[in-house]
């Protein structure tokens, strides 16, 4: 198999994890990490017979405050408002602990335990997310590096450059933190699941478990939330504002009141990381960014509008190549191989899905997920016309769809071994969508 350039398959054979983890094992392809980061990386012994990144999810958790603490110091280091480069003495003035990885990584701990709880509340739909979040990075930076050639596009107006490097950098926060808010969104499912127990017992309910976040966030939350929704604008020759556009707002809000797990992510990795608390954004006319100002704020911006759009589907797409629709796309092609907490009990008979990658640029994708089933019954029909049903609300008809239907070729096949089939096709100015009760 040759990962990650097109035409590649993924989980064929019980192999996509080990061909990952040898992708990620070689430096050039990740050049933003430290030297003790991939000692720890090197240090993840698979079972060659049975490679599964899951057996070392403790591993994984290990590793994951070491990628961020690379990242941001990266980050950090291509600010020039921070960084001066002819000062060799800057980096004494770096502190792990001033970013904020600890408090994160306090939650991205108690994800990881509170993982089996939402296991048990929904066996038959629940996947691991800790393993999904490093496939996602590693899937998504190959694509980057081999098939966007390192750089994606902002569609600003305003011209700001975004270098190789901090593209690498912003995809991996937005991989590794996509799913952060997960639990949160999984609490009325954890309730559901426990007034159906006791009932059968013979108690009733007298509450439920239930949280919310403090009247104090309150302003904190719809300030992120407003950035998120704001693009830059001139302001003269060299100044720029803040506006707030307005679509994006009213989507997140209606995301956030959903609790839709992509705000609720980007949300808490802008409350625990010092980065994003730091983000520059012009609240009024009187005090306007600088070049640099904004290029940090469009940075930050686009980390996490998109974590956030990633489940708010109300947000559409008319580029291929920008980081939400990448995070989306690559989200999409790892869960069609990732089983359930169910299909993990029976492993013996379990088959992964085949995902073959033939295209996929900032102009042609074309993906085809062939699933583990013989055929599908009426239920599998249903979420298989979902899932792709979802990628067709997001290409929908709005406003400059024309910019998306001129260029654009998309091909997203799923299909099982019977040849039942759902796709989804965009070319040349017109969308189909074939459920597979209609064959």
């Amino acid at each position: 198999m040759n990962f990650p350039r097109t035409p590649f398959k993924l989980n064929e054979s019980e192999k996509g994890d080990k061909e990952l983890l040898n992708y990620l094992r070689v430096r050039d392809n990740f050049p933003y990490l430290d030297k003790s980061t991939y000692e720890k990386i090197d240090s993840i012994k698979m079972d060659h017979t049975k490679p599964n990144m899951q057996k070392h999810q403790q591993e994984l958790i290990g590793l994951w405050p070491m990628i961020l603490t690379d990242v941001l110091l990266r980050l950090k280091k291509n600010d020039t408002r921070e960084w001066h480069n002819d000062n060799k003495h800057m980096g004494t003035f770096f502190d792990k602990k001033s970013l904020g990885i600890d408090e994160l990584e306090e939650v991205f701990t108690g994800f990881s335990e509170f993982e089996g709880m939402m296991y048990g509340a929904s066996p038959e739909h629940y996947r691991d997310h800790i393993t999904h979040s490093f496939r996602v990075w590693i899937i998504g930076q190959g694509l980057l590096n081999e098939c966007f050639n390192n750089k994606l596009s902002m569609n600003e107006k305003v011209e700001l450059e975004i270098s190789e490097m901090e593209w690498a950098c912003m995809w991996t926060i937005v991989a590794l933190c996509h799913d952060v808010g997960y639990p949160l969104s999984q609490i009325e499912r954890i309730n559901q699941k426990a007034q159906k127990t006791f009932r059968r017992q013979g108690l009733k309910s007298v509450g439920n478990m239930s949280f919310s976040f403090s009247d104090q966030l309150l302003p904190f939350h719809d300030s992120i939330i407003k950035l998120i929704a704001s693009k830059p604008v001139r302001n003269g020759d060299t100044l720029y504002l803040t506006h707030l556009q307005n679509k994006y707002y009213l989507k997140l809000l209606k995301s956030f009141d959903k609790l839709d797990h992509g705000i609720i992510s980007s949300l808490l990795i802008s409350n625990a990381l010092v980065y994003f608390l730091e983000s520059d954004y012009s609240h009024d006319p009187y005090s306007s960014l600088g070049k640099e100002d904004v290029r940090q704020f469009v940075i930050r911006r686009e980390i996490l509008r998109s974590i956030a759009a990633h489940t708010c589907q109300d947000i559409y797409h008319l580029y291929f190549n920008t980081l939400s629709f990448l995070l989306y796309i690559v989200d999409e092609i790892q869960c069609w191989g990732r089983p359930t907490f169910m299909q993990l009990q029976q492993e013996h008979s379990l088959k992964e899905s085949c995902i073959e990658v033939k295209e996929f640029n900032d102009k042609r994708i074309k993906l085809i997920i062939t699933t583990y089933a013989d055929k599908w019954d009426n239920k599998q029909i249903k979420l298989v016309s979902v899932q792709v049903g979802r990628l067709k609300k997001m290409l929908r008809l709005a406003v400059d769809t024309k910019k998306l239907i001129e260029k654009h070729f998309m091909h997203f096949e799923v299909t099982n071994k019977s040849g039942q089939k759902c796709l989804l096709s965009l070319d040349r100015g017109k969308i189909a969508f074939v459920e597979p009760k209609k064959l």
